[in-house]
């Protein structure tokens, strides 16, 4: 690109000096030739009047003028009516151009006679022609003259045309660098480097594409971290409707055949369970959940007992539930609800000890469902919910997902208590509680 740029712009100069400099080295030849015929004319006027006085004196002339025009040695020459060389310095016969004159009675000139410019004037004496007075000078030095300025004029060109061609070079890099930038930045986002961003180039053009390249970069970045962030999520959420089923179907095993039907029932319902929380995690991730549909409290602890009651009796330990009356409405996502509250209690199953209780309780102005359990808190609170999916103790993202559902539906949750851990998911009512 570069290299287009500096020839168009060189071929331009170029083409634009030639149509200016070859009518202006014309006009410089004529002008220059203009000047040294008027000269030269000048010189035979003077001289012409001279010899008209001596032609009617009936005198030989004598004296002619010459001597130094602009660009060299003048020769003045008279010639009488038959064309005889009279006096000066000049060919012995007429030449053309003084011939012309001595003929019509007028100024005539000519460029090239014998390598000579040449100007001859008639010496007229009333209304009749007494012969001529013919100046020259020699028309190398004119045209060295001429060819002298056209060197200059074609160095000028040159100039012109090699500050072009630098100029050229300038204004290409200047173009062609953001350009190159943002192809390297589309290249590093091809290959997944979503945090590339352009340089601003002060080409206002340029600068927008690279904005808007910056903006899918950001674009592409955020929607390939919540991909990452989803996978990480339902990983995290499926392991325990895939534990119940494991569960189901090692229990079966040890069964007899005719009991084999209440296991694969019960297999049945993990899977149901399993269906729910994909259904549930895509609606989260899409942002499509059931907004506006009342929590049942009630259901949502049955549901905790059938997921959670065989995993801890398999454990053996006891799950309590707690359901108090008259409980103010909420009309946040019972998908979200279900997600943070099987998020606490898999943590108070998979790292706490002892009972695992849930609560739902009136928290004044809010839904409450406390979730605790008779064991440690192995980490500080402020550490609890900071998102890390790569911890040897298993925490960090149950609890990070666990903080950002909640907050999705306006709610907040808390550690009520570090030890033994109590986390409390406040919930807002709804308006007609």
């Amino acid at each position: 690109m570069r290299g287009r740029i500096v020839a168009q712009a060189v071929l331009a100069a170029v083409v634009a000096t030639t149509l200016f400099g070859l009518p202006l080295a014309y006009g410089v030849a004529q002008s220059y030739l203009g000047d040294e015929q008027s000269e030269l004319e000048r010189i035979a006027d003077v001289d012409a009047v001279s010899v008209a006085f001596d032609v009617a004196a009936g005198r030989t002339p004598t004296g002619l003028g010459g001597g130094q025009g602009r660009d060299g040695d003048v020769a003045v020459a008279f010639y009488s009516t038959d064309g005889e060389l009279v006096a000066g310095d000049g060919p012995q016969e007429l030449d053309p151009a003084s011939a012309d004159a001595l003929g019509d009675g007028r100024v005539s000139t000519a460029n090239d006679i014998d390598g000579q410019l040449v100007v001859a004037v008639p010496v007229v004496d009333g209304d009749s022609t007494r012969g001529v007075v013919r100046a020259a000078t020699d028309y190398s030095a004119v045209r060295w003259r001429i060819v002298g300025t056209w060197a200059g004029m074609l160095a000028l060109a040159a100039a012109a045309v090699g500050v072009t061609w630098l100029l050229a070079r300038r204004q290409a890099a200047r173009l062609a660098q953001p350009l190159e930038s943002l192809a390297v930045a589309a290249q590093q986002l091809g290959e997944g480097d979503f945090g590339t961003r352009t340089a601003r180039s002060g080409i206002a053009e340029l600068d927008a594409a690279g904005s808007a390249l910056d903006t899918t970069a950001g674009r592409l970045g955020a929607l390939l971290a919540r991909e990452r962030a989803f996978s990480a999520d339902a990983s995290h959420q499926l392991r325990t409707p895939l534990t119940g089923l494991r569960l189901s179907l090692e229990t079966a095993l040890e069964l007899p055949a005719e009991a084999h039907r209440a296991a694969i029932e019960n297999a049945l319902t993990s899977t149901d369970r399993l269906e729910n929380t994909i259904t549930d995690l895509l609606a989260l991730a899409r942002d499509t959940g059931a907004h506006g549909t009342p929590l049942d409290p009630a259901q949502l602890l049955a549901e905790v007992q059938a997921t959670w009651g065989p995993l801890l009796d398999r454990q053996d330990r006891v799950l309590q539930l707690h359901l108090e009356g008259d409980l103010p409405g909420t009309a946040v996502s019972a998908a979200a609800v279900r997600q943070v509250v099987g998020v606490l209690v898999d943590n108070a199953t998979v790292h706490g000890a002892g009972a695992v209780t849930v609560s739902v309780r009136d928290a004044g102005g809010a839904l409450a469902v406390d979730v605790a359990d008779e064991g440690t808190t192995p980490l500080e609170v402020d550490r609890l919910f900071v998102r890390g999916s790569h911890r040897d103790d298993g925490h960090g993202i149950g609890l990070a997902l666990a903080r950002t559902l909640a907050e999705a539906e306006g709610g907040r949750l808390r550690v009520a208590s570090p030890s033994p851990p109590v986390f409390s998911l406040l919930l807002p009512a709804s308006a007609d509680s």
